[in-house]
């Protein structure tokens, strides 16, 4: 079977299962899995095993005492190439969301939370895989899937999972979904987070405030210092996002924090920012007041677009050809686990799942009309590595 049938079948397989995959995905975002909820991710771990089983993956729960259950399948085919779709099923939504705002469907969109990041978007790749099965196409080596529950969390458990299972990969497809305008993603912006913190004296603030070292005053100097360094290079942004400090308005404050997003296109430019932050930390506006920078674990490296990544890029807009419409790949500044497995040489292409968009809000989307040839695209890419 050439690819444009393959991919056309595969396209038709999906449109002709659109119903049940509307029910899947309702009942899929029925759970609540916030990043923080284990019973609710351990239930869409679950879920989706029965689901790879029923494809004849093996299917295996990796358990964890504290955070959500992670889930890594592979199924063993005839050909060559091993490919790994990866994704993440937890989302930024607290207890009591999926009961508040169901599944719901309005024209051709979908709307509800984690349609779109992700929960939508793992279904279009199951699907992708039962449509290649289903049209008897097995020549690839393997077909590798891990979904973690850490994604959306700074406190991450899942990237030596991520390592192992880039092993002997020639491809990874992060299942992101779509852009709103139907590109997909070739390349991220490393991202990090740090924390400055003032800690400064305590006084009276009536009395004698004379005595006291305002650490609310430093720490908002500072925060114009460093925010000033805002596009300083090509690719850097900084957000100062929280900040918080002192206990009563009539009490010098003797302690503030101020947390930071920094995004980045190089990893030089970490080194050359903290270069200029420090310095900045000797300019200070309050003396005596102890200053102390420090990177939270969770650091991304940019996810680079390679000679391998634009390989990829190639075929999928060879196969979109196919089906009927074109795609664009772009750069954006939002970080993903693409990171992780681009920094481990494998070839990494992102954005693979249907349209959407809105994430981590009440009107998070997806694209019906999006869903069938995006999963073409996906099983087409799939059957490009065993190529």
């Amino acid at each position: 079977m050439n690819l444009e049938s393959l991919v056309l079948d595969v396209q038709a397989y999906t449109q002709q299962h659109l119903t049940h995959y509307i029910e899947e995905l309702r009942t899929l975002c029925s759970i609540d899995s916030f990043s923080y909820h284990k019973p609710g991710l351990d239930e869409v771990a679950t879920y989706l095993s029965a689901r790879l089983r029923g494809l004849g993956m093996d299917a295996t729960i990796i358990e964890h005492k504290a955070w959500g259950n992670d889930l890594f399948g592979v199924i063993h085919g005839e050909g060559k190439g091993n490919v790994l779709l990866l994704g993440h099923t937890d989302t930024v939504y607290p207890v009591g969301t999926a009961a508040t705002r169901p599944v719901r469907l309005e024209g051709d969109t979908v709307y509800g939370p984690g349609v779109c990041d992700m929960k939508g978007c793992i279904l279009s790749a199951i699907y992708a895989i039962e449509a290649l099965l289903a049209k008897g196409y097995r020549s690839f080596g393997e077909i590798r899937f891990l979904c973690v529950s850490d994604e959306e969390t700074t406190n991450r458990h899942c990237v030596d999972l991520i390592q192992e299972a880039c092993q002997d990969c020639q491809g990874a497809f992060v299942l992101e979904a779509a852009r709103a305008n139907g590109d997909i993603v070739s390349a991220r912006k490393g991202n990090a987070r740090y924390r400055l913190t003032a800690r400064g004296r305590s006084a009276h603030a009536g009395v004698e405030p004379e005595r006291g070292r305002n650490a609310i005053v430093e720490i908002a100097h500072q925060t114009l210092q460093f925010q000033s360094l805002n596009g300083w290079r090509e690719g850097i942004s900084i957000n100062p996002g929280v900040i918080s400090g002192g206990i009563l308005a009539n009490v010098v404050p003797d302690y503030a924090q101020v947390q930071f997003d920094l995004r980045f296109l190089q990893p030089q430019d970490i080194a050359d920012l903290e270069e200029q932050w420090q310095a900045m930390m000797q300019r200070q506006r309050v003396p005596g007041v102890e200053l102390t920078l420090e990177c939270e674990p969770d650091f991304k490296a940019p996810m680079v677009c390679t000679v391998g990544s634009l390989r990829l890029v190639q075929e999928a807009e060879n196969i979109a050809s196919l089906l009927g419409f074109s795609i664009n790949h772009v750069l954006t500044g939002g970080s993903s686990d693409g990171s992780y497995t681009s920094s481990y040489g494998v070839p990494t292409l992102d954005g693979l799942g249907p349209i959407g968009g809105r994430d981590h809000s009440p009107d998070e989307y997806l694209m019906a009309n999006s869903i069938a040839p995006r999963t073409a695209l996906l099983a087409g890419l799939m059957a490009s590595i065993g190529a």
